[in-house]
């Protein structure tokens, strides 16, 4: 941390300031993402539930949201959902996102020649075959936060999500560049003919085979990803198995 930091921390601190945020909330972390250092400075803040304490967030880190020392308060009231904000050098709100879980983390990550940033939705549970780690990358375009996407459907773009779990886990092709990342993800046959004949409020069947997608995504530029998928009917795989290897893929 710079002597600058250091001194704007402690005058806040001696003059009794912090950050407003919604109640039940407290500021967590802060990351400049734009122009440090300049009146144009932009910073990203991640709020998380103000009965998080630093050590009880190390131990919840990838893991039960749901400690034992927290049972009596989130009994009355559940842990409230992290929440992302941009703001300007002045604290001024320019954005929003909630997340889906508690906790939540930013960093930066190269991407091309410059750099944008991940930001890490923890929704781990500690048990379960798909709860876990949903990374997004989101740059900053014109004052918001602009998650980088990808096709799903033809003509249909969402928000790319990157799941780090026992049936789902992905890697980019370097580790320290956004450009290209395989992810490997094993579910339900959602082909199977019982599926598409269940009606709106009817469970999936219990005994419907899993199957493996093995999917490639490349960066196109102005935050879009091109996704490539070729699933294995008859493979179910999880974390024991190992990553598969690049041949896996499609190219």
């Amino acid at each position: 941390m710079s002597y600058r930091a250091i001194g704007i921390a402690m005058l806040l601190a001696l003059a009794g300031c912090k950050p407003e945020g919604p109640t039940g909330l407290a500021l967590q972390a802060r990351q400049v993402v734009a122009a440090a250092g300049q009146a144009d400075e932009r910073t990203v803040e991640i709020w998380e539930d103000a009965r998080i304490t630093p050590a009880l967030r190390t131990a919840m880190w990838g893991n039960s949201k749901e400690p034992a020392a927290l049972a009596a308060s989130i009994k009355d009231r559940p842990l409230e959902r992290g929440l992302v904000r941009l703001v300007d050098r002045k604290g001024a709100v320019l954005g929003e996102h909630r997340l889906d879980c508690e906790l939540g983390a930013v960093a930066p990550v190269r991407q091309g020649e410059g750099t944008i940033w991940t930001l890490v939705d923890d929704c781990s549970t500690g048990e379960g075959e798909y709860a876990g780690q949903i990374t997004y990358f989101f740059s900053i375009t014109g004052d918001k936060l602009a998650f980088q996407s990808t096709e799903d459907k033809p003509g249909e773009r969402t928000a790319l999500t990157l799941v780090h779990a026992n049936r789902i886990e992905w890697r980019p092709d370097s580790p320290d560049k956004a450009d290209a990342i395989r992810e490997v993800s094993s579910h339900p046959d959602f082909d199977d003919p019982r599926v598409k004949a269940l009606k709106d409020d009817e469970p999936l069947p219990a005994d419907l085979p899993l199957v493996t997608d093995f999917i490639r995504y490349r960066y196109d530029g102005d935050g879009q990803w091109v996704k490539h998928v070729r699933t294995d009917k008859h493979l179910a795989w999880s974390a024991s198995d190992g990553f598969p290897a690049a041949s896996s893929f499609p190219e």
